[in-house]
């Protein structure tokens, strides 16, 4: 039995909401935050756990020169949902602007004084549009491409910023599931990778052979083998287009 990883990512996202569903809204600061109540938003300590995970397991992907975080819209979001989208670190004295890039993607800082104020991320849009995920891409992969062990420190890194946020009973039982605390090593795990453009099939390349990988929700998300040790980190993964065949340009 395979175990996925999106319900991991469902768990994370319904923890979220719960842990800052009364969090102040007023912040008073130039990105009109304030004017939105309950916004979407995660605490820096949190995601900075995922700057952690980078550094610790960088191995994995020794050509990647950071982690980039992407908001994606959820499916109940507005189809205008990333218009006007802003995001910014808030903390009790600190205000930093985080440049967001067309996708939605953008760097998380190192900020001592963010972390010890216990700031949060915040954006300018309600609570709930949003899902976060972690990107790692290796320079010198091919468009079109992904690369088995960009994923594995990937996952590292998402699963540390999981693991942040879960309940301390959910982390056990999925380790029970899984058989180890290092949930991305685990041989059953199949994590589901968010794609945009939508692509109508992914395929792992190992050697002559080629296997053909789930594609999921429409054509926006693969499942991917980061805990089988029989393929290398260097190992790709070909992606093609669902509507015009062709492989996707490289992005984040």
């Amino acid at each position: 039995m395979h175990f996925s990883f999106l319900p991991v990512l469902a768990i994370l996202a319904l923890c979220h909401i719960t842990a800052h569903a009364d969090a102040p809204a007023d912040t008073g600061q130039s990105i009109h935050v304030n004017s939105i109540r309950n916004p979407e938003l995660k605490s820096y300590r949190v995601m900075a756990a995922g700057l952690d995970a980078f550094d610790d397991y960088h191995a994995l992907a020794p050509k990647a020169r950071e982690v980039r975080f992407q908001l994606i819209p959820g499916p109940d979001a507005p189809a205008d949902i990333m218009q006007d989208v802003a995001l910014r670190i808030a903390g009790s004295d600190t205000t930093i602007n985080l440049p967001l890039s067309a996708d939605g993607s953008f760097v998380l800082p190192r900020s001592a004084q963010a972390d010890s104020e216990d700031a949060d991320l915040i954006t300018n849009k309600k609570q709930g549009q949003f899902r976060w995920q972690a990107s790692v891409r290796s320079d010198d992969v091919p468009p079109g491409m992904r690369r088995l062990g960009d994923l594995r420190l990937q996952c590292q890194v998402t699963v540390a910023i999981a693991k942040k946020e879960i309940p301390f009973l959910i982390r056990t039982l999925i380790a029970t599931k899984l058989r180890t605390t290092d949930w991305c090593t685990a041989g059953a795990l199949k994590m589901g990778t968010h794609s945009d453009p939508a692509i109508a099939s992914a395929t792992l390349l190992d050697g002559e052979r080629r296997v053909a990988l789930q594609v999921k929700n429409g054509g926006t998300s693969f499942q991917a083998p980061v805990g089988d040790t029989r393929y290398a980190d260097d190992t790709l993964i070909e992606l093609v287009y669902k509507d015009t065949g062709d492989a996707p340009p490289a992005s984040l």
